[in-house]
Formats: C-alpha cells, sequence, structure tokens
C-alpha cells in the first residue's frame, strides 16, 4: 500500500513540475512577444503575437497548483 502511495505522490510531483516548467516558459515566451507591455492598449495586448502563449502559460501554472486536487489527493 506505501509503495502504491509513494508511486502516487512520485507523478503527482512529477506533474507539478512539469506544468510549472512549461508554464513559466510559455510565460517568458509570452511576455517576450508582448514586449512592450506599457504603451499598449487592452485591445492590442490581447490581439498581440504573444498572447496565447502567456494565457496558456498561466492557465499551466495554475493547473500545478491544482495536481494534488486534480488527482484526488487528499492528504495535502
Amino acid at each position: 500500500m506505501t509503495k502504491e502511495l509513494s508511486a502516487h505522490e512520485q507523478s503527482s510531483n512529477w506533474m507539478k513540475k512539469l506544468l510549472f516548467v512549461l508554464g513559466t516558459i510559455l510565460v517568458v515566451v509570452g511576455i517576450v512577444r508582448q514586449w512592450p507591455l506599457a504603451g499598449k492598449t487592452y485591445m492590442e495586448f490581447i490581439e498581440g503575437k504573444g498572447y496565447l502563449a502567456l494565457m496558456l502559460g498561466l492557465i499551466m501554472i495554475v493547473l500545478g497548483f491544482a495536481v494534488p486536487l486534480l488527482m484526488g489527493d487528499e492528504d495535502s
């Protein structure tokens, strides 16, 4: 039973790290492609080249925080 929990925790940690890393990479790419951020209106910002990567990265980071909930890990 503890081996199953260990494997479950290990896969949970692996998925969390993967989502954080990919999300961070996409956020950085999105910010670089949107640069400069300060002088844009809202419509220019959401129609910019890096908006999709930026939003996808933020969603992946939030999902990284939610991995224990999504995998049914009630302990943490």
